[in-house]
This record gives C-alpha cells, sequence and structure tokens, in this order.
C-alpha cells in the first residue's frame, strides 16, 4: 500500500470567507464614514483597511464573475497589499490573505456596525 501526500488545503474560496459580510452598500458606507470622520493625520486602525481591502476584494469578484474588465482587481490587490503592510504579513496572494483574515475577524464580530 503506497503512503499518499495529504492533499493541499484549499484557498478559502470568497463564498466562505464573505458569508457573514454586510451588503457591499454598507461597507463602501461604513470605509467611508471611517474615512471621514477621522481628523487628517489621524491613523485609521487595522480594522479600516481590513473592510475596505474585503469590499474592495468583493466588488473586484463581481465584476471578475460577470467577465467586466475594470481596474476593481488592480484596486483590490493594492488595498490588499496594504493591510499585508500594515499586519507584516508576505505572500503571494492578497487577496487570498484578505479573504482569510476576514473570516477570521468576522467570527470574532458577529455584528457590524
Amino acid at each position: 500500500m503506497a503512503i499518499t501526500e495529504p492533499p493541499a488545503p484549499t484557498a478559502l474560496t470568497a463564498a466562505v470567507a464573505y458569508a457573514r459580510a454586510p451588503s457591499i452598500i454598507s461597507e463602501i458606507g461604513w470605509t467611508a464614514d471611517q474615512a471621514a470622520t477621522r481628523p487628517f493625520g489621524t491613523q485609521l486602525p487595522r480594522e479600516f483597511w481590513l473592510r475596505k481591502a474585503a469590499v474592495l476584494d468583493r466588488i473586484a469578484l463581481d465584476d471578475e464573475n460577470a467577465h467586466i474588465l475594470t481596474d476593481a482587481p488592480a484596486v483590490a490587490d493594492a488595498a490588499a497589499r496594504r493591510l499585508m503592510e500594515c499586519d507584516g504579513a508576505t505572500g503571494t496572494d492578497p487577496r487570498g490573505y484578505v479573504r482569510a483574515q476576514y473570516a477570521a475577524w468576522t467570527r470574532q464580530h458577529t455584528t457590524h456596525p
């Protein structure tokens, strides 16, 4: 009987990562409010960068699934890289990182403001 390697873990799907997410409109409103109500020069918390990256990823996914060519994937990638920078994380899949972080965050936050 041959011993085989266990299958490689699969990346967290967007459907799983964003299962508890509020609507895209709600998240756009939340991120805009957070940015607008902070005094100029105030550092935004990690939650802002996480939720911003997640909503931009969701928008990009919608465009990609509809086969619409926009800059949304590039914008989502840039936001994901910003979150990784905040976290001191490295890796080759920034948007996958956002999905994993968002899924973990939503497990701790059952309600969203």
